[in-house]
């Protein structure tokens, strides 16, 4: 990719997301709408600083579309103050590195939370690697989904933990993060990563956590879009705009707001309908009423009292029975 974009690369942009964690490296393109218009996961021999900035300069090489920003996120520290340095908008290199935003991971995770999360309040985020371990680096973070804040954070650079498939290993990770700020007032958890695509995920933490446990779409991908919200809230912030993330709350509440609507609109024209269909099923159901009683008319001396008055709802049931039948 060597053509400059010619817009300013702020929200509303094309957007590459890349995120480094382990050994891997997911990417995403992402259009002003908010669609993924391509995506990349590359495995990497070498997960060393200088080889991880050699194949994101590959991969920002390769794209197939011209992009106006481009949002890093590293899990391992190491490896994010490198990139920092190596693409500076001072560093001399290709001329997309002044458009490069490199944040730490626990942004990408805040923003995974604020698109995920399915309860309000403090949620926790954990990244899971192939073997449904907390990847190595910053992957495990607390969550204000209000603000939009990381309350807190988790390094399993060196501490590595059990798979969450193991009773221990799930039950020292529930552990973890109850021990983060605010982890014991979080109202669910969200797991990314590789590993979040292993059967039985979501129960076994749950159990342990004793927490819902929702896994993100996509998860292999979905720090890479992190990545790229983060890159955005970086420049809004700079700006001083409103945080991307919370307009993109905003539009999936919008986006139930409307729906609600139409379908209320929908049951609305359903009922006027069936009132407007009523009194043409309602003679014929009067009609059959006095038959249904089965018995034969009062004899002639005395007058026959009036028949009494059809019942609405009676004759509503009549006709669906009718109808099903």
């Amino acid at each position: 990719m060597t053509q400059d974009p010619a817009g300013g690369g702020m929200p509303g942009s094309v957007v590459l997301g890349i995120s480094v964690v382990d050994d891997q490296i997911a990417s995403v393109v992402r259009d002003a709408d908010g669609h993924i218009l391509a995506s990349n996961l590359v495995d990497l021999p070498d997960s060393s600083a200088p080889a991880v900035e050699a194949a994101i300069i590959e991969l920002v090489d390769s794209v197939p579309v011209v992009v106006d920003q481009i949002g890093v996120s590293a899990s391992r520290e190491d490896v994010r103050k490198h990139l920092a340095q190596a693409f500076a908008s001072d560093a001399a290199g290709e001329s997309w590195y002044r458009r490069v935003v490199v944040t730490g991971y626990a942004s990408a995770l805040a923003e995974i939370a604020c698109t995920h999360a399915t309860r309000g309040g403090v949620v926790a985020v954990v990244d899971l690697d192939r073997d449904a371990a907390p990847a190595a680096g910053t992957t495990v973070a607390t969550v204000d989904t209000t603000s939009g804040a990381v309350l807190g954070t988790a390094d399993f650079t060196t501490n590595r933990l059990a798979p969450v498939t193991d009773p221990e290993g799930a039950s020292d990770l529930a552990t973890a993060v109850t021990k983060l700020p605010r982890g014991r007032d979080i109202t669910s958890i969200i797991v990314v990563g590789p590993g979040a695509e292993m059967p039985g995920i979501a129960p076994a933490f749950e159990y342990a956590a004793q927490r819902p446990v929702t896994v993100a779409a996509n998860p292999p991908l979905a720090s890479a879009i992190g990545a790229a919200d983060a890159a955005l809230v970086a420049l809004s912030a700079s700006a001083g705009a409103t945080r991307v993330s919370t307009g993109r709350r905003w539009w999936f509440v919008g986006a139930a707001i409307g729906a609600a609507v139409f379908l209320g609109a929908v049951g609305l024209t359903l009922i006027l309908a069936a009132e407007r269909a009523t009194p043409e099923a309602v003679p014929v159901t009067v009609t059959e009423t006095p038959a249904a009683g089965g018995g034969p008319p009062p004899p002639p001396p005395p007058p026959p009292p009036p028949p009494p008055p059809p019942r609405p709802g009676g004759a509503y049931l009549e006709v669906y029975a009718h109808v099903k039948s």
